[in-house]
C-alpha cells in the first residue's frame, strides 16, 4: 500500500478486527497507522511490516517469522514506559503488528523543533526509557533498537518506548540505513545506525549493553540537539552535568558501560525532591568527584566533569598547630623500598566557604566551577577538594558504588580498601584506597597513559554538606609523600553549622 493513498482515512479493515483510519508515519521498516480495534473498542496503533525490496523469498520468510517471534515476546511486557503490544497478524502476506496508540511526539521531533532539551528533562527522559529496558531485560527481551523515533513523550509528560520486536530487526547492520545528512527540517534521530553500539555495527546481536549504549547516545543527541560520532563521541559538547553520565554509556568495550542500577541513581539526582522546585544535583556531583573523572579518563580520554574555571577566591592565612583533639586514622602504613625517603612537604592554608584545608605549599592551585586542585610542579601528585551542600550522605555506600562505576573502566585495579573512619570527629567518613594502570593520556586529568597509580579518596559527611578528598600520585611516589597525605588529612576541617 504506497504512502500517498495511505494518508487518506479508509475502511480497510486488517484481520477483520483492526480498522485503518490514517497513517502516522514511516520507518525503515514500514508504515505506522492509527487504527480502531472494533473488538474491543479501542483505539490503536499498527505498523505495517515492510521489510527490504530484493529480498529472496526464503529470507523474507525468515525476517517476517524472526519479527513475529520476536514481538510475539514484547507481548508479554506490561510496563508503564513500554507501548504495550497488543497482536501480531498476518494478511495478504504482510506482517501487521498492534500496538497501544501513543497520543505523543517523538524525541527526535520535539529536539527537531524546539532544539536541544533542559539537562532535567533530558535525564528524565532518560530514566523513564531505563526504567523500560531494566524491566524488559529482567524478562530476558532486549530491545535492539534505541533512538530518539523510538521515545514517545505525551503532553502530560509520560515517555514510553516503542517498536519492541520490530526493533532488533530494524537495527539490523544490514538494512539500517547508513548515516547521513537530514535535508532541511528532518529529525535527525531516524538514521537507525547513528544509534547503535559499536559492536551493533559490526555484526554483534542485540543485548542489553547495546541497549545501554543507543541509550547513552539518545541521551546525547537530547542533550547536545545532533548524535554522537560512534567511536569518538565528542564529550565537550554535552552539557557538564550530564557529562559523567554519558561517558560511562559511550563506552566502546559493553563489560565497561555503568551498570544499571548506578546510571539510575545518577539520572535520580537530576530530579527535584518531593515538595521542592531546585534539582538536587549533589549526588550526582559527588559521585562524578569520587569516580566518574577517572572513568571517563580512562574510557574515553577526557575528564567526564572538571573543567578549569574563575571565580575562586584563595585566602591563605598562617600555618597554625594541629588541633589537639584526637586524629582521625590515616592510612595504613604502606611499605617503603629502602631507597625512598618519607618526607612531609611545607603546607599552607586554604580556606574556602565554610571549610578549610592545609595544603603543600609549593603546590600549584588551578580552580574549578567545583572543586579545588593542588598540582605537584614535577607532575607527580595531585590534591583534590571539593565540596557540596547535600548532608546525608552515606560515604561507604557512596564509595562503593564510585568504584562499581571504575572497576570495569581501568586497567589493573587493585583495591587495599574501603571501609568507614572509625570515631571521626566530624561527623562519619570512609576511606578508599587503591591503585590502577591509566589507559589513555588526558592534559586536563593530570594523567598519562601507561602510569601505574595510587589513590586514597575520602568522603566526609555532616550536617551542613559533603567533601572529598582525593590524593594521587605515582606509584612509585606514594611512599615518599604519604606523610603530607596524612597531616592534610589530620588538618582538614570540613564545613559545620
Amino acid at each position: 500500500m504506497g504512502t500517498a493513498n495511505a494518508t487518506k482515512g479508509t475502511e480497510r479493515l486488517i484481520v477483520k478486527r483492526y480498522r485503518l483510519v490514517r497513517a502516522l508515519g514511516q520507518g525503515s521498516m514500514g508504515i505506522v497507522w492509527e487504527g480502531h480495534d472494533t473488538l474491543l473498542d479501542r483505539p490503536v496503533a499498527l505498523r505495517e511490516v515492510l521489510l527490504p525490496a530484493g529480498l529472496r523469498d526464503s529470507r523474507r520468510l525468515e525476517l517476517t517469522q524472526r519479527v513475529s517471534r520476536e514481538t510475539r515476546q514484547a507481548e508479554r511486557l506490561r510496563h508503564p514506559a513500554i507501548a504495550a503490544v497488543h497482536d501480531v497478524a498476518e494478511q495478504d502476506g504482510s506482517l501487521w503488528i498492534v500496538m497501544a496508540l501513543v497520543r505523543s511526539r517523538s524525541l527526535d521531533g520535539i529536539v527537531a523543533s524546539d532544539g536541544p532539551l533542559p539537562v532535567e528533562r533530558a535525564a528524565s527522559i532518560a530514566r523513564h526509557v531505563l526504567a523500560a529496558l531494566q524491566y524488559a531485560h529482567a524478562a530476558g527481551v532486549t530491545h535492539g533498537d534505541v533512538r530518539p523515533a523510538n521515545v514517545l513523550v505525551a503532553h502530560t509528560g509520560v515517555v514510553t518506548l516503542t517498536d519492541f520486536g520490530i526493533g532488533a530487526v530494524a537495527a539490523n547492520p544490514a538494512f539500517a540505513k547508513p548515516v547521513r545528512t537530514p535535508a532541511h527540517g528532518e529529525p535527525l534521530g531516524r538514521e537507525t545506525s547513528a544509534f547503535l553500539a559499536p559492536e551493533r555495527l559490526e555484526g554483534a546481536p542485540p543485548t542489553p549493553a547495546a541497549d545501554l549504549w543507543s541509550l547513552g547516545a539518545t541521551l546525547y543527541m537530547a542533550a547536545v540537539g545532533r548524535p554522537p560520532a560512534t567511536l569518538k563521541p565528542d564529550l565537550t559538547a554535552v552539557p557538564e552535568s550530564l557529562r559523567a553520565v554519558i561517558a560511562g554509556l559511550l563506552v566502546r568495550e559493553p563489560k565497561r558501560r555503568l551498570p544499571p542500577e548506578i546510571l539510575d541513581r545518577m539520572l535520580a539526582d537530576f530530579e527535584p525532591p518531593p515538595a521542592a522546585p531546585a534539582p538536587r544535583r549533589g549526588r550526582t556531583r559527588l559521585l562524578a568527584g569520587v569516580a566518574v573523572a577517572v572513568v571517563a579518563a580512562g574510557a574515553v580520554g577526557g575528564w567526564a566533569i572538571f573543567r578549569p574555571g574563575t571565580g575562586v577566591t584563595e585566602t591563605r592565612v598562617p600555618q597554625v598547630a594541629a588541633p589537639s583533639t584526637a586524629p582521625v586514622i590515616s592510612p595504613p602504613p604502606t611499605p617503603t623500598p629502602s631507597p625512598v625517603v618519607a618526607t612531609r612537604l611545607k603546607l599552607t592554608w586554604f580556606a574556602g566557604q565554610g571549610w578549610r584545608a592545609a595544603v603543600p605549599k609549593e603546590w600549584t592551585a588551578e580552580p574549578t566551577d567545583y572543586s579545588h586542585w593542588w598540582l605537584d610542579p614535577a607532575g607527580k601528585a595531585s590534591l583534590n577538594v571539593e565540596v557540596n551542600s547535600q548532608p546525608g550522605t552515606d560515604p561507604v555506600a557512596t564509595l562503593h558504588e564510585a568504584e562499581a562505576i571504575l572497576y570495569p573502566s581501568v586497567k589493573n585495579y587493585s583495591k587495599l580498601r574501603l571501609k568507614a573512619v572509625a570515631d571521626y570527629r566530624y561527623g562519619t567518613a570512609a576511606d578508599w584506597e587503591f591503585t590502577w594502570k591509566q589507559r589513555k593520556a588526558s592534559a586536563e586529568s593530570h594523567l598519562a597513559a601507561g602510569v601505574t597509580y595510587h589513590q586514597f579518596r575520602r568522603v566526609i559527611s555532616t550536617s551542613t554538606g559533603t567533601s572529598v578528598l582525593t590524593w594521587t600520585t605515582n606509584a612509585d611516589d606514594w611512599p615518599r609523600l604519604r606523610p603530607t597525605l596524612v597531616k592534610v588529612l589530620k588538618l582538614y576541617e570540613p564545613q559545620q553549622l
